[in-house]
């Protein structure tokens, strides 16, 4: 498989996660790239991200049935931190807002979730329109899986998305991902087909 093909170098962390037998338990809080900082949040940013929700309303929901009223709204999103940083704690989720380095803006979502089996961990993310056409995604991406396989446990990464997201489906695809599989789901946003594109990201060595 194709290694990444950007941010080739690694990239430097506020806090080095805690280690077991040389691996990480669980990743850093921060990640700073090139352009991003990528970041656990805090209640403090509760108001940017209803309000990046709010403005990408028309864009999410069809891919995303999250993507409510009550979500966009300051207070959904305060319950919502609190309840990532609990499932941090517990080793579920690894959850990061996406900011602008040069001026801390709020560009996006992106994290990582254990919830695909043993040796696996699945990305998912999405973008304020703002931040489009610009590879944050790729550069926040590529952050992520790099990431992921310091983990203890981690020896793949997977990336889930509709047959018809054509967007979701260009990063993995630009990364070297392969696609694993297409399997039948249910339906649970509107534009949504059903086919559910798993690509797989699983280096030859550690």
């Amino acid at each position: 498989m194709p290694a990444l093909t950007h941010a080739e170098n690694r990239s430097p962390v506020c806090r080095v996660p805690v280690r077991l037998c040389g691996m990480a338990c669980v990743p850093p809080d921060r990640i700073v790239t090139e352009r991003l900082v990528i970041r656990r949040e805090s209640v403090h940013d509760a108001d940017v991200i209803a309000d990046a929700i709010d403005r990408n309303r028309t864009r999410l929901l069809p891919w995303m049935g999250w993507v409510t009223d009550a979500a966009a709204e300051a207070s959904t999103q305060v319950a919502r931190i609190a309840d990532a940083g609990e499932q941090w704690e517990a080793g579920e989720v690894f959850d990061y807002g996406i900011f602008e380095l040069a001026d801390g803006s709020f560009l996006g979502k992106i994290g990582m979730h254990r919830r695909i089996g043993p040796s696996g961990i699945e990305l998912g993310y999405w973008l304020d329109v703002r931040a489009e056409g610009r590879g944050v995604i790729t550069e926040a991406t590529t952050a992520l899986v790099r990431e992921a396989l310091e983990l203890e446990d981690i020896e793949r990464v997977e990336i889930h998305c509709d047959a018809a997201n054509s967007r979701s489906q260009a990063v993995p695809r630009r990364l070297g991902f392969a696609l694993d599989r297409i399997e039948n789901r249910p339906i649970a946003a509107a534009s949504e087909t059903g086919r559910h594109m798993v690509w797989v990201y699983q280096p030859d060595c550690r």
